[in-house]
């Protein structure tokens, strides 16, 4: 067996683990976007929470698509493109398409997300999501989350305009 098989056969046995809410659970801890969330609320999103996995050059999201889906990548990186032209990176912790959580349907992607190498994340779907606001107390730690998570990307963007302009 050489390294590659041994990266392949680890990968595929750290997505076979996450089958198990309570190790699903466990991983989504460990991500910075649920640090305001309690355990108790976190034990229910990971009972929602499907499991993808996105080879190097995949596609998490396309600009321009239907926001209907969120994702909390637990393992890999990957890079938002908006209009071909590279807008930032996404790494393990971090959250993808959080617009889903504040739309009503009519709102669509605003950039192209690409696994820059072999992504795990934790998705949500429109009907997790729903689930999710039905909850008034799971919505306002998601609604914290989700404007911390906001905020910090807000903080990067304009420390790269920063840069643009020096």
């Amino acid at each position: 067996m050489n390294e590659i098989d041994d990266i392949e056969t680890s990968l595929a046995g750290f997505i076979k683990q996450l089958e198990d809410s309570k190790k699903r659970f466990l991983e989504l801890r460990k991500c910075s976007f649920f640090d305001p969330i309690p355990n108790e609320y976190l034990e229910a999103i990971s009972k929602l929470v499907r499991i993808r996995s996105f080879s190097a050059g995949e596609k998490l999201t396309r600009e321009k698509d239907p926001t209907d889906t969120f994702y909390v990548v637990l393992l890999g990186a990957a890079t938002a493109y908006c209009n071909q032209k590279k807008v930032g990176s996404i790494v393990s912790g971090e959250c993808i398409g959080e617009g889903a959580f504040f739309n009503n349907d009519k709102m669509s992607r605003s950039a192209t997300v690409i696994a820059g190498e072999h992504v795990v994340a934790a998705e949500l779907d429109r009907t997790g999501i729903e689930i999710l606001r039905s909850d008034v107390k799971l919505k306002d730690y998601m609604d914290k989350a989700l404007l911390i998570a906001l905020f910090k990307k807000l903080q990067d963007a304009n420390q790269r305009i920063q840069l643009l302009q020096d």
